[in-house]
């Protein structure tokens, strides 16, 4: 086997730990739609850290 052909392996080792599901699910939506879903995602995560900041101020 061709050292180009034969799979990496620390590639399969990572491979074994990524949910292929949510991969092919998210290749369904058009790129619009994906561009929509991450910016809520921003959106969601930017909030989060608001409330961890108000949470530590707080006595």
């Amino acid at each position: 086997m061709d050292p180009v052909d034969r799979p990496d392996p620390i590639i399969e080792l990572y491979k074994k730990h990524v949910d292929r599901s949510l991969l092919r699910e998210n290749l369904k939506l058009t790129p619009e739609q994906r561009l929509l879903k991450m910016m809520d995602l921003q959106r969601f995560a930017a909030e989060l850290q608001r409330a961890g900041r108000a949470a530590r101020k707080r006595p």
